[in-house]
């Protein structure tokens, strides 16, 4: 008896409750329809009285592609507006504000926002169109919609892939001036703010600025809001993808410099091969970047390389230059099977030339002297090269003799002092790249 009491009990509860529902579910179809009555969603709320003024926040729950070829980047946001609306004033007991699905948007007025600087963006609608807006008695409204972003991002690549960079958006309206509607960016708390835990592959997020601002045309004034956000590149990638193996590689052109002097195939394929590596790494990295007039970061760093890489080859080839004329400077006399002609005596004087303060080495042969100009600074590297360079046929024999070349020699003296000056130029030259880039250029 008393089962049957408590599900008769339960069953009259249910009726009451589906029926109170089914009664303000009609109660709130009947205040729509009554508010929708000669209503136009073509005409502005308070046209010819103060502007709509527009509440706006945005959320931002995940970043996209940020693409230095395209200039542009990309995130998924929430963006919500709040705005008030006379005609849509309405009055029910026990009820101050509902919710109503995405299709009720299409009855009503609603600010027709743009992004100035979109490209490609698109509103979410699966499984159904993300949007919704909620209806307060007083006739305030609050829309939100799931919109995917695609924006332009211009980008200074002069510290790429160091740096930083600020993608802007730009919101307004599409039609309507000041003297109609004006926007303004939630108080209280963040303006747009993200989801915690956002985080992106190849860069990290900084600081948000938000600012109002107003653009004007010949259609008059129009109330922008403008959002720049900071990011700045992760580097461990290029570090791990690019500068590591371009040392590696530069560092093992180097070691032509212990390779015997005479072995000529080893030395010039060892610097072919470092000097394709580099500039296959160099193709590579570029593919993604736009073709800009001026010299990034990482093209810096690349084309040292290849300097180093190649004054390596080139150094070889002054080795291989002199160790060939020595070696024929030096090569004793062919001699005659029928007679066989002692080599006059050598005398030689130093003869000093007051006016340029240069002494002449005059070798005597018989009748006959060649005249040898060396310089005090016959040491210095500047000289050589510039002597190596005009091809000076004094200079090369004296070299010679001051060198004591002796075939069959495995360590050349340029060698010697390539093994030093290479490394260390190449440390001094990176210490300065890296102290430019990440501290003068950040700040």
């Amino acid at each position: 008896m008393d089962l049957l009491l408590s599900v008769v009990s339960l069953c009259i509860h249910f009726r009451y409750v589906l029926g109170a529902y089914a009664s303000l579910t009609d109660e709130v179809s009947a205040v729509l329809d009554k508010l929708l009555d000669n209503y136009n969603k073509d005409v502005r709320p308070g046209l010819g009285d103060q502007p709509v003024l527009i509440e706006t926040h945005v959320s931002i729950r995940s970043f996209g592609k940020i693409s230095e070829m395209e200039m542009d980047y990309s995130f998924q946001c929430y963006l919500r507006q709040r705005w008030h609306d006379d005609r849509l004033k309405f009055h029910m007991d026990n009820v101050t504000e509902f919710t109503l699905s995405n299709r009720f948007l299409q009855y009503i007025w609603k600010p027709n926002t743009y992004f100035l600087n979109g490209k490609n963006s698109k509103a979410h609608n699966i499984t159904v169109p993300n949007a919704f807006v909620r209806i307060r008695n007083d006739g305030h409204l609050y829309m939100s919609r799931r919109l995917t972003v695609n924006a332009k991002c211009p980008m200074h690549l002069h510290s790429y892939p160091m740096g930083k960079i600020k993608c802007p958006l730009k919101l307004g309206s599409f039609g309507y001036t000041t003297d109609d509607m004006q926007y303004f960016w939630k108080s209280g708390h963040t303006s747009v703010d993200t989801y915690e835990g956002l985080t992106m592959s190849t860069f990290e997020l900084g600081i948000i600025e938000t600012y109002n601002t107003t653009s004007s045309n010949t259609l008059g004034k129009f109330s922008i809001l403008g959002v720049d956000i900071h990011m700045h590149r992760h580097i461990g990638f290029y570090i791990l993808q690019t500068y590591l193996p371009c040392y590696l590689i530069t560092s093992l052109s180097w070691i032509s410099f212990w390779i015997n002097s005479d072995a000529a195939p080893a030395r010039v394929l060892l610097g072919v091969t470092t000097i394709l590596s580099t500039a296959a790494i160099g193709m590579t990295v570029r593919e993604g970047l736009p073709r800009v007039p001026y010299a990034t970061a990482l093209d810096i760093f690349l084309n040292v390389c290849l300097v180093y890489e190649m004054a390596a080859l080139i150094e070889y080839a002054a080795v291989n230059y002199f160790i060939t004329i020595c070696s024929k400077l030096n090569a004793p006399p062919e001699e005659d099977e029928e007679e066989i002609v002692p080599p006059p005596p050598q005398r030689k004087a130093i003869y000093v030339n007051e006016t340029d303060e240069r002494e002449r080495e005059i070798l005597i042969e018989g009748d006959e002297y060649i005249e040898m100009e060396t310089s005090r600074y016959n040491n210095s590297c500047c000289a050589s090269s510039w002597r190596c360079l005009i091809g000076s046929s004094n200079y090369r024999p004296a070299k010679c003799e001051l060198n004591d070349y002796e075939p069959g020699t495995n360590v050349n003296r340029i060698d010697k002092t390539a093994r030093i000056m290479f490394p260390g130029s190449f440390i001094i030259l990176n210490s300065l790249y890296w102290i430019g880039y990440l501290y003068l250029m950040e700040s």
